[in-house]
């Protein structure tokens, strides 16, 4: 199944301390003059992934908010490792050190599909939702910004194609590009990435949708990704999700 590529980002669940170190022996002086490296950022606690477990599971998305057709298949919480193994491997991502200076926690995946008719033309096939959380709203307004700058990086949709066809796919002509969304949230954003891949059982080319809508809550962060065959799905409905999504982060973090 085709994913947005981690453009929110995941979380940790070990903490990753890069010691600073200087040219010899740890007990030998540092030169006059010289400056030590700094450490790098320090990685969520066991205490700190612990406390965001059941918070980001009650502001997550359930099963009866979802529209008529959508059945639960699986739920994960992702770590910054995770994240870092299971994302786009180009120049513009993020690295361990990044998601840990962001403050990232952990994140929590929850899916639900829908069943795929024998022809598909025009059919939502899953809804992702997470939900994401940071030691502070500072944190999560960086992540935001640079996914926002991600899906505008050229580079990133040919790597979807690169790692796609790495994986023996065959996915070409993918494109990026925002779509208006309603005002949800302390923050939000929205994209839409429309890519074509040959279906070898009907023999022919088949135009996939994904829509990526992002809205930030404080510390917090919930996404929506759908993936569709044909056309996308109603935004409209997804607004309404959205809605939903904001109100059960804003209650979690109360």
């Amino acid at each position: 199944m085709v994913r947005l590529a981690a453009l929110l980002g995941a979380f940790g669940v070990v903490a990753v301390v890069l010691a600073a170190c200087g040219g010899g022996d740890e007990d030998e002086p540092t030169p006059a003059g010289a400056t030590s490296p700094a450490a790098a950022p320090i990685g969520p606690t066991a205490e700190e992934r612990a406390a965001a477990e059941p918070l980001l599971k009650a502001a997550a998305l359930l099963a009866e908010d979802l529209p008529e057709g959508f059945t639960f298949a699986e739920e994960r919480f992702v770590t910054n490792e995770q994240s870092i193994a299971e994302q786009l491997n180009y120049s513009g991502a993020p690295t361990l050190e990044d998601l840990n200076r962001w403050g990232q926690i952990l994140e929590y995946e929850v899916t639900y599909s829908r069943e795929v008719p024998s022809i598909p033309t025009d059919a939502t096939l899953y809804l992702e939702v997470t939900t994401s959380l940071y030691r502070d709203s500072a944190g999560a307004d960086e992540n935001f910004e640079f996914v926002r700058r991600q899906t505008t990086d050229p580079e990133y949709a040919e790597a979807q194609e690169q790692e796609s066809a790495e994986a023996g796919q065959d996915i070409r002509d993918v494109e990026i590009s925002p779509i208006s969304f309603a005002n949800v949230g302390e923050d939000r954003m929205a994209f839409e990435l429309r890519f074509t891949t040959y279906n070898s059982s009907l023999g022919k080319d088949l135009n996939y949708v994904a829509q990526l809508i992002g809205v930030r809550r404080g510390r917090a962060i919930g996404t929506l990704q759908v993936l569709a065959v044909g056309s996308p799905h109603a935004v409209e409905e997804l607004e309404d999700l959205a809605r939903t999504l904001d109100e059960r982060m804003k209650d979690s973090l109360e």
